[in-house]
């Protein structure tokens, strides 16, 4: 009994010194990808305080750690028992009359703790924080965005015709569809309305098209949705139009009272958007309950919920089969163990990829992943 709980012990020890090491490296990894998509925001956030920079990084870090633990954990599994394979410990544990079950439980049982970690940070911690992120970024854009209208800065936006996001409204559709960015000045500005505004508008090779100034604008502002609207009035609005290829251009300039169709910019990063995604899986299914979903948001929840609650689950899927291939295959350079480990986790998750498109919209085709890997693996390893 003493040295079972003394195998225990050290199985357990050695599992989770491994598990940390390499779910430390993966999320780093893992976190850096995802930093990288934001970078924008976050040099925006550093200008700001550095404080808010850091608070910004660890709301990224739970989502980063939903899939470096679950993974961390396997590849931490193959590294020991590979280790211990190739070192004769498990041949010396059966010729001790050890059974293999009695060495392998606590590593199962470990493998359940880390997927009813892996399942919540996946589906509860990492939403609400990916959602408060987004929602700290909004905060420092618009506080960005005031700091630029009070220092009489330019502020630039990209108009999109396929996002519509940036809508410049009263334009002949000629040039309207030349149109590639818009720039932003105001002379002196309050909450509700503004005095100056100069607008200009760039086609390709920064050509300017057109000027508008107008002496007053409203503005309505939409923290929601992250934009604004100008509605602008004593409009002086002055185009160009190039005559030939030697460059020179004619302009035409009219006055109006009234600009017949407001402006509309986006001040959020174009990467922050209102999404299923950022709900946790109760708030989901409360949304379910009260019917108060469109199918495609419908759709978009089941597959992001079943694809990341399968992969907080392949601890527990993957572990008897990379305890049989560690037994089998295990080598003493912790580089081979790692790169077998690699392999199957990538295996695994490619399975689940094709599974999911193959299945359908819904994500179920994850679950067959896991299915397989889990019967494969106690069949294997009986």
């Amino acid at each position: 009994m003493v040295s079972s709980k003394i195998i225990h012990r050290y199985v357990l020890r050695e599992i989770l010194a491994s598990t940390i090491l390499c779910t430390f490296i993966l999320t780093i990894i893992l976190l850096y990808g995802n930093l990288s998509k934001h970078d924008e925001d976050l040099f925006r956030a550093l200008s700001v305080s550095p404080l808010i920079f850091l608070e910004l990084i660890s709301l990224m870090l739970p989502f980063a750690l939903s899939l470096g633990l679950p993974f961390g954990f396997s590849l931490g599994v193959i590294f020991c028992v590979g280790r211990w394979s190739a070192d004769r410990e498990v041949l010396a544990m059966q010729s001790l009359g050890m059974r293999r079950a009695s060495w392998t439980n606590p590593i199962l049982i470990s493998s359940l703790v880390v997927s009813l970690i892996g399942i919540f940070a996946s589906l509860h911690w990492s939403p609400i924080a990916r959602g408060a992120f987004e929602h700290r970024i909004r905060e420092i854009a618009w506080h960005d965005f005031q700091n630029w209208i009070d220092s009489g800065r330019e502020i630039g936006f990209k108009i999109d015709q396929k996002e519509g996001k940036n809508l410049i409204g009263g334009l002949d559709t000629g040039l309207h569809e030349k149109l590639e960015k818009a720039s932003l000045l105001i002379g002196h500005g309050d909450t509700n309305e503004w005095r100056n505004v100069r607008i200009l508008l760039w086609g390709k090779d920064r050509d300017l098209l057109a000027i508008m100034h107008a002496k007053r604008s409203t503005v309505v502002k939409d923290r929601e949705a992250g934009a604004i609207e100008l509605f602008l009035y004593d409009v002086d609005y002055e185009s160009f139009e190039k005559r030939n290829e030697k460059g020179s251009q004619k302009s035409n300039f009219v006055s109006f009272q009234k600009w017949k169709k407001p402006m509309k910019f986006i001040i959020d990063s174009p990467s922050i958007e209102k999404d299923i995604k950022r709900l946790p899986l109760l708030a989901f299914l409360k949304k379910i309950n009260d019917s108060s979903l469109d199918e495609k948001s419908y759709i978009r929840g089941l597959n992001h919920f079943n694809k990341y609650a399968s992969i907080g689950c392949s601890p527990i899927s993957l572990c008897p089969l990379l305890i049989f291939v560690a037994i089998r295959r295990g080598r003493r350079e912790t580089y081979a163990n790692l790169f077998i480990g690699v392999l199957i986790c990538l295996l695994y998750f490619t399975l689940g990829t094709g599974l999911g498109e193959v299945i359908g919209a819904h994500g179920y085709g994850w679950w067959l992943s896991n299915l397989f890997a889990i019967f494969t693996g106690f069949f294997v390893l009986k």
